[in-house]
């Protein structure tokens, strides 16, 4: 899931806002599609967001798959259809629903596997999230947000699902490792949805469909579907989601890292020596089996 970024011109400097990124097409055989994210494409900005694939899966794709010194988040949205099956080696074998979201932070390492269940259309966000070195070595731990539980806020021309963190005094879950913002939201056409982003939070913004366009302190940059951008950390800063036609959009927010880290696939660690050892403690079964 590697490419080039087609970036568009964002005309004078931005102070917080970044440029618009276009996600890249990523296609495996018949039953995954993707526009894919990297960090690599917002040029650090995203930290601590190492990845977001935008993805519609109807088939299984992946082998069972070790991931280390990250996070691997998976957000289903609402238009999900049928089942997700989830299965890792802290011994889940769960069914991921419409509007469910699963959080393997896999530290010293986990391994898991995800594939859609029989006639299953699964849309969701697939995100890789940095960990700071401290925590990296620790052990696997998961959680778990079933979509009943995720609060929303409902306003003239918006409706906004808190899965993580808090916005306008509602709040969501907060067991992430770090402090992590995520907002699902859908604005009705001439809607408009303003997040308080706390200082010292960089935030990722993503148009699922429609066009959104990002307000914040005098700036603007309008994100067709299927593109990004950025909102620099600094002080608190309010970011406004507005759309002239119905429109979805994600906002990710969280503390910037600003770490040196060595990046082998899905393992990322501190130093080429650490992801050594993870591999091979992985083969030597360390890590656990995932279930049958």
């Amino acid at each position: 899931m590697h490419g080039i970024a087609k970036i568009e011109k964002a005309g004078a400097t931005a102070q917080r806002l970044g440029q618009v990124v276009v996600g890249i097409a990523h296609n495996i055989g018949v039953g995954f599609s993707a526009k894919h994210f990297s960090e690599e494409m917002f040029a650090g900005a995203m930290d601590p967001l190492l990845m977001v694939d935008h993805f519609i899966m109807t088939a299984p794709t992946f082998e069972p798959h070790l991931h280390a010194g990250i996070s691997a988040v998976t957000a289903l949205f609402e238009d999900s259809e049928g089942v997700f099956l989830n299965r890792d080696t802290l011994g889940h074998n769960i069914e991921l629903k419409a509007g469910d979201l699963y959080w393997l932070t896999a530290a010293s390492g986990a391994a898991h596997e995800e594939k859609p269940a029989k006639n299953s259309r699964v849309h969701a966000l697939q995100v890789f999230v940095n960990l700071p070195e401290r925590l990296k070595k620790c052990p696997a731990r998961s959680l778990q947000v079933n979509a009943g539980d995720v609060p929303t806020i409902d306003g003239n021309g918006h409706r906004v699902r808190v899965i993580l963190g808090a916005s306008g005094g509602v709040k969501g879950e907060t067991g992430t490792p770090e402090e992590m913002t995520m907002l699902d939201g859908f604005l009705a056409a001439g809607g408009r949805f303003s997040h308080a982003l706390p200082g010292g939070l960089q935030a990722w913004i993503y148009a699922v469909s429609g066009t959104v366009t990002v307000a914040a302190d005098g700036e603007e940059r309008v994100l067709p579907a299927g593109t990004a951008t950025t909102v620099e950390a600094g002080l608190a800063i309010n970011v406004a989601m507005m759309a002239k036609a119905p429109a979805h959009f994600v906002l990710m927010a969280g503390k910037p890292i600003h770490e040196k880290f060595v990046k082998h696939g899905p393992l990322v660690m501190s130093t080429a020596d650490d992801v050594r050892r993870t591999l091979a403690d992985f083969a030597q079964g360390k890590f656990g089996r995932i279930p049958a």
